[in-house]
């Protein structure tokens, strides 16, 4: 069959003669529709490419929303709320105890545990805690808690009788411990070690400088094993129990000193926060 061919002269816009192309008239006579059939053709693939971009970002979607409904739910915020103001209360009852021996505070800013307290806040809060209880273990690692020795309290600070004459009253500027000449005797606080020799009627004695202006004293000990500007750790091993100096028998004579005079260690024994 033969195709009938029309010529189509192409021009420039300048009016020259850029040659002849022959195109099969059927397409010159039917080009509304052949172009119809095109433009139709284009829409439906952008059709097609929308309809599946928007089926995956809706999938995607999907599961987004889905994990973060799961993360919402595996989190009890009634609970967290909770975690968070008893930590807050604790932090509040250490201050208390700090405070009342005249030490210093822990930072507090009001954070947590509000009306206002809402699901997104939980890791900037968690973040917040974390913060504070480090300014708090740093901050106790200086106080002198705990005791020295684990004997038995042989005498208590304040007034007694005098221990030598058994006659009159005498105050008692420390606590002491029983113990057996040898025992391991240990740092109740950090802090560095500013005496470490011979003191008088204290026998051979180790004296501590810890942070808020406050020292530790062992005495009577039987050996020193540390050495004046040697930092020390709490419950660090500084020497043994002994009987040197004025004593009765072996023990270890343990004071707290402060820039006011001596403090009752006994106070210091336990972190009661009640």
């Amino acid at each position: 069959m033969r195709i009938h061919k029309t010529s189509v002269l192409l021009v420039n816009t300048h009016g020259e003669n850029q040659g002849v192309v022959q195109v099969p008239t059927q397409v010159l006579r039917g080009w509304k529709k052949y172009l119809l059939f095109l433009v139709s053709i284009i829409v439906c693939l952008i059709c097609v490419t929308g309809v599946l971009i928007h089926h995956l970002t809706s999938e995607h979607y999907r599961e987004e929303l889905a994990q973060a409904n799961n993360v919402k739910n595996a989190i009890n915020v009634a609970r967290a709320k909770q975690s968070f103001q008893s930590i807050d209360e604790s932090i509040y009852r250490i201050n208390s105890f700090l405070q009342e021996r005249g030490l210093a505070e822990i930072r507090m800013d009001n954070v947590g545990g509000g009306p206002d307290f809402e699901i997104i806040d939980i890791n900037g809060v968690a973040e917040f805690y974390v913060q504070q209880l480090n300014e708090m273990e740093r901050t106790i690692e200086f106080v002198p808690l705990g005791v020295p020795h684990d004997g038995e309290i042989s005498s208590s600070f304040g007034y007694r009788r005098n221990p030598f004459s058994r006659r009159g009253a005498q105050f008692h500027t420390g606590v002491d411990f029983r113990g057996v000449t040898g025992d391991t005797i240990r740092s109740t606080a950090a802090g560095v070690v500013e005496l470490a020799e011979w003191k008088g009627l204290y026998g051979r004695t180790v004296i501590i400088k810890h942070e808020n202006d406050l020292r530790t004293l062992y005495g009577h000990l039987s050996s020193i094993d540390v050495a004046v500007g040697q930092e020390v750790r709490a419950g660090e091993f500084i020497g043994r129990l002994g009987n040197t100096g004025r004593t009765t028998g072996p023990h270890l004579h343990y004071e707290i000193i402060s820039s006011d005079g001596r403090l009752n260690p006994a106070d210091y024994f336990s972190l009661d926060i009640d």
